[in-house]
């Protein structure tokens, strides 16, 4: 997946070194949040989520992801759904407080 719009630049949007499953097959990974509840979508969601395990980037995805929730509003992002992520950054915000993203941004650039 690829972001478009303003994003939060003390995350960086990950860099794979390699097309990833999402670039490869876009549409595996396009799920609004009607259809998380669909039956007809639950493998689609399965296959989506299987592959962002497997991907190399799946960790800094999911750091973009939760740092970027409006450009995340939708989709299988780091084999989570939109509900999952907001879930995520609720309890992110009671580990790591209000600026949480400014605390895994320094986290980061610690390690």
């Amino acid at each position: 997946m690829s972001p478009a719009g303003h994003h939060d630049p003390s995350i960086p949007f990950p860099a794979p070194p390699t097309r990833t499953a999402c670039q490869q097959a876009p549409r595996t990974f396009d799920v609004d949040r009607g259809e998380i509840t669909d039956p007809a979508a639950t493998d689609r969601i399965r296959q989506a989520k299987t592959a962002c395990r497997a991907c190399p980037i799946a960790t800094a995805c999911l750091r973009w992801a939760l740092a970027n929730p409006t450009l995340t509003r939708t989709n299988v992002w780091a084999a989570t759904t939109a509900p999952e992520r907001a879930a995520l950054r609720k309890r992110l915000v009671g580990r790591l407080g209000p600026n949480w993203v400014g605390v895994m941004a320094r986290q980061r650039s610690s390690t």
